[in-house]
């Protein structure tokens, strides 16, 4: 039973429609199974977290799988140590209890039991003489308690838990207390039996002791969170016992509440009170007609003496006001507003007939499932930029790009990304960089294999055998080569003949990207992965298309096929070897290296704000001393400006402890990005501006320091005191400006995974791709940093399948219930409030990228509920940023959109010649085609698609080309990168 907070991890269920053919992913440890490997990863995310508990011990701040394994060792040493025949009577015993506290449960149990024995146990019998011998109990017989009365001896008896006495007199003095006698085997005497009662018989002191009993109850036992709940023994040891299971009606939670509610009205206000003994018998009164509710059919004897029918008859119980509600609650629990979700926008205008038509259409252009496959790639690509050595590019370009056509023009957008996420497959010397269980997936088959065929595959004719061929390639050639016939159809694509006798390898590590070399590439890798299950189909697809079995199996093939390829599939293609490319030691460097990095500003942040708030402390202690000199020292100017500090923070400088990059507090650990200790992309810019407001500030300190000069009546003293508070104020300046720099340092390198905003009533999850791991408006550096925003879109996923099955779609029973609340259905009410830009599934994006939408998408959040209230105050967090880069990306389109056409006005009226055709041609280029990659140029000095020139010197050039900014070093003045140009992640 692994918890978490106070809640019992439940394992999910087995979909209904996997059969033993389905191909999935199986979760070792808990035998849960995904259909789709983006669920897998979730749930193995959630259940590596270190922030569950063995049940059993208490252990804390494991894993699901260290807090899984633990119970198992903790209760399997605890079944081999515990007295098996002690179980049944203290399971029996503790079922239902209402002890609240464990250890006052324990000591309970533990002082009943301790001189009480069962059949079976093992025991130490001491007799009279001294002698001691070990046995095994055989019998038992109990014997009551005995007490004197008037009408003679009588037995209390025990009927439904409460005890009454028959015939009890007046004495009622115990005459024989309760005991036990044993009878007992002794194996040194086989044929005696001892008879012997509690006192001469003991268990080892090391088998029932407090701290055995107490992990045996915990790894026997559960309840509910609320006060006064039952401890309840777990089903499975309740059915092997033979244990009542069904909680007594009294021990429910609703006749608790009910209970103290009515003791609540039975104290009424002392005006309307009457004597102490009417009063006791009206309680008497009401407490006996709360037990006859509670209690139906008991015996009397249970009831209070004071317990009158006639009058029980006539009281009428009183109506309650239904249990304050204890917010936050499930989203869908809170009843309908009647506001409105406000409109979604689409990537492509297909998309948003796709949806509005009722998802009957066809796509041309970006899919629905395609988008979040052009989200994840421009993540990776963009966040983790210095390992690919790519410049940042925006969305928008990276979507064209992924369309462009061209032939004549190349887009260096399009095979930059290509060559840079191969470059990092395969080293230059040939050696395959993937690592773990990725590696498998290209790792099997041998370059004169992928060069080949698979041996299952029917043959392709080829115009000779190439010269690696193995004996087995050659029982493939097919004997009708000479007469050139038409190829077979068996094969779905002919892959395997267009890299011709060098493979891919071989390729790669020569990187020959130039004139679509790139392309064959990654045909070789596409037609290697296809050997694998989970890959086929989608590569299959791919291949079919690039090198079909009616063409030629040349590179002018595929080029001449992949300018016409479907942008779905090109996506599909660049995710694939983007998957891999992430699985790589350099990759993995440069994650455990921000790791590093975040320590140590983490540490410098903790000293600025020590350091801050000291200061701030004395400089209320300055002010204070400013405060009683201001009357002596008058000046006749005019008013002094208020030596408060400038901050926005508190004087005691712990406004800054828990806040993140914007503000927004947090005191969850992994909120907090890992950073570099050294200038980031940034940086020069945040100098920049220091340098611009210490120059301001020493303007104004001047000027101040000249009109002291005509200052005469202060004294020598306060201006003293005048000095040391504004020189703190200056320092306390600088101490947040560093601070703010930590901040925007652990954003900007939070690369270890895309944090969610959270999730709204419906399960859709929202996402701000600029929150970590980059900056705002990409690196400052890029070609197109010019334009001011990266992204500019909050987006949008719908619900996962498993979410839908418990959170919207739920059984019918609960759909009728549901509908008796709240005079709506689930599903009604999610059409209704998302309107016609509603998401069916995770498969499904939608965005927006407008300040005053995101105004009415934080209105319409609820903060009642469990996840909308998280998610509106992320939004409201950020809100300042976001709507910043909405308006950026808004106002470059515009502009874009204006210039367009001034330029179509300006091209019908002015004379053609030919500087004006080439000026033409300019502004007709496509955007994405306008991005150039100067990070690898800076680093290589050529950039990925275009291989190093020989017998060329490297260049260093520091790209500043169309009002980029470059990004130096703050201790040496050289160019650096997020991470200060000291690691080679290559």
């Amino acid at each position: 039973m692994v918890v978490r907070g106070k809640k019992v991890v439940v394992i999910l269920d087995t979909p209904k429609n996997v059969t033993d053919t389905t191909e999935g992913w199986a979760m070792s440890g808990t035998n849960e199974f995904f259909p789709d490997y983006e669920s897998y990863i979730r749930r193995l995310e959630y259940l590596k977290q270190k922030k569950f508990i063995d049940a059993v011990n208490g252990k804390s701040g494991l894993t699901f799988f260290e807090a899984l394994e633990s119970e198992n060792r903790s209760a399997k040493a605890i079944e081999d140590i515990f007295p098996p025949p002690l179980k049944d009577p203290i399971l029996r015993k503790v079922q239902f209890s209402t002890i609240s506290r464990m250890d006052d449960l324990v000591s309970a149990v533990f002082d009943e039991f301790k001189k009480d024995f069962f059949p079976g146990e093992n025991v130490h019998v001491f007799f009279e003489d001294g002698d001691n011998f070990t046995g095994l109990i055989r019998e038992k017989a109990k014997f009551p308690m005995i007490r004197q009365v008037d009408s003679g001896v009588v037995m209390t008896k025990l009927v439904d838990t409460f005890a009454y006495t028959l015939l009890r007199g007046p004495d009622g003095a115990v005459q024989r207390p309760a005991f036990s006698r044993y009878f007992v085997r002794l194996p040194d005497m086989p044929d005696k039996e001892a008879l012997v009662d509690d006192k001469h018989i003991r268990r080892d002191k090391k088998v029932f002791t407090k701290q055995n009993l107490r992990q045996f109850l915990k790894s026997s036992l559960q309840r509910e969170s609320w006060i006064g709940a039952p401890w309840l023994v777990k089903e499975h040891l309740a059915i092997t016992h033979r244990l009542p299971m069904e909680i007594p009606p009294h021990l429910m939670q609703d006749a608790k509440l009910l209970a103290n509610k009515q003791m609540l009205q039975m104290k009424t206000p002392k005006s309307r009170r009457g004597r102490p003994s009417e009063e006791h018998a009206r309680q008497q009164q009401e407490l006996a007609r709360l037990q006859m509710q509670q209690h139906p059919g008991a015996p009397p004897h249970h009831l209070q003496q004071g317990y009158h029918q006639p009058l029980a008859s006539r009281m009428e119980p009183r109506p309650l006001p239904p249990p304050p509600i204890r917010y936050p609650i499930e989203d869908t629990d809170l009843p309908p507003q009647g506001k409105q979700r406000p409109q979604m926008d689409f990537l492509t205008d297909e998309q948003k007939a796709y949806v509005e038509s009722g998802r009957r259409i066809e796509f041309d252009d970006v899919s629905m499932e395609s988008t979040g496959l052009l989200l994840e790639t421009w993540n990776t690509l963009n966040v983790q930029c210095e390992v690919y050595v790519l410049d940042s590019f925006t969305l928008d370009d990276f979507k064209d790009a992924m369309n462009y056509r061209d032939v004549d023009t190349p887009c260096e957008l399009l095979d930059e990304v290509h060559c840079a996420v191969l470059s990092q497959i395969v080293d230059k010397n040939g050696k395959l960089q993937i690592v773990g269980g990725m590696a498998d997936m290209v790792a099997d088959v041998d370059d004169t294999v992928s060069d080949g065929h698979i041996e299952s595959e029917v043959s392709t004719p080829q115009p000779d055998v190439p010269a690696r061929s193995t004996r087995s390639r050659l029982s493939h050639v097919d004997p009708a080569v000479e007469n050139g016939r038409t190829p077979t159809s068996d094969r779905p694509h002919r892959a395997a003949e267009m890299l011709g006798e060098r493979g891919w390898k071989t390729r790669l590590a020569a990187r020959e990207f130039e004139n679509g070399g790139w392309l064959l590439i990654m045909i070789g890798l596409l037609h290697q992965l296809s050997a694998k299950p989970m890959w086929k189909i989608r590569c299959d697809k791919i291949l079919a298309e690039l090198a079909p079995v009616d063409l030629d199996a040349t590179p002018e093939t595929a080029i001449e096929r992949y300018q016409e390829l479907n942008v779905n599939l090109r996506l599909s293609a660049l995710q694939m070897i983007t998957l891999l490319s992430i699985s790589t030691p350099a990759i993995k460097q440069f994650l455990e290296s921000c790791s590093d990095d975040m320590t140590d500003v983490r540490k410098r942040k903790i000293e600025h704000q020590r350091e801050k708030k000291v200061c701030a402390e004395e400089l209320q202690t300055k002010d204070r001393d400013r405060r009683i000199l201001w009357p002596q020292n008058m000046p006749d100017s005019p008013k002094q400006e208020s030596a408060e500090p400038v901050s926005v923070t508190s004087a005691n400088g712990d406004g800054d402890d828990t806040l993140e990059t914007n503000g927004a507090g947090s005191s969850d650990p992994e909120d907090e990005a890992p950073a570099s200790g050294r200038s980031l992309r940034r940086a020069s810019d945040r100098k920049r501006k220091r340098d611009e407001d210490n120059a301001r500030r020493e303007k104004e300190k001047a000027e101040k320091a000249e009109a002291a000069k005509k200052e005469n009546k202060q004294s020598k003293e306060f201006k003293k005191l005048l000095k040391e508070i504004d020189e703190l104020k200056e320092h306390i300046f600088d101490l947040e400006a560093k601070i703010a720099d930590c901040d925007a340092d652990l954003r900007e390198a939070n690369v270890q995974r895309t944090k969610v905003l959270g999730k709204d009533r419906y399960c859709n999850r929202y996402y701000w791709f600029e929150r970590n791991g980059q900056p705002f408006g990409g690196l400052p550096r890029s070609s197109t940093a010019s334009y001011g925003y990266a992204n500019g879109r909050i987006w949008v996923q719908g619900p996962d399948d498993l979410e839908l099955e418990g959170f919207i779609d739920l059984a019918p029973e609960d759909q009728k219930a549901y509908r008796l609340r709240n005079g709506v259905s689930v599903l009604e009410r999610r059409k209704q409030e998302e309107g016609t830009t509603s998401l069916m599934n995770a498969q499904e994006w939608g965005y927006y990228d407008d300040p005053e939408r995101l105004d009415q998408l934080i209105a319409w959040l609820d903060e009642r509920g469990e996840r909308e209230k998280k998610l509106r105050k992320e939004l409201c967090d950020w809100r300042e940023i976001i709507a910043q880069f909405m308006e950026a990306k808004k106002s470059f389109i515009n502009g874009e959109a204006a210039r367009k056409v001034e330029a179509e006005e300006e091209h019908a009226t002015r004379v053609s010649t030919r500087h004006a055709a080439k000026e033409d041609s300019a502004e007709a280029k496509q955007r994405c085609c306008k991005w150039t990659n100067g990070m690898a140029l800076e680093e290589y000095g050529h950039i990925h698609s275009r291989p190093e020139r020989k017998k060329e010197k490297k260049v260093k050039v520091a790209v500043s080309q169309k009002g980029a900014a470059t990004l130096v070093s703050r201790s040496t003045g050289k160019l650096v990168t997020r991470q200060g140009g000291n690691y080679s992640f290559k």
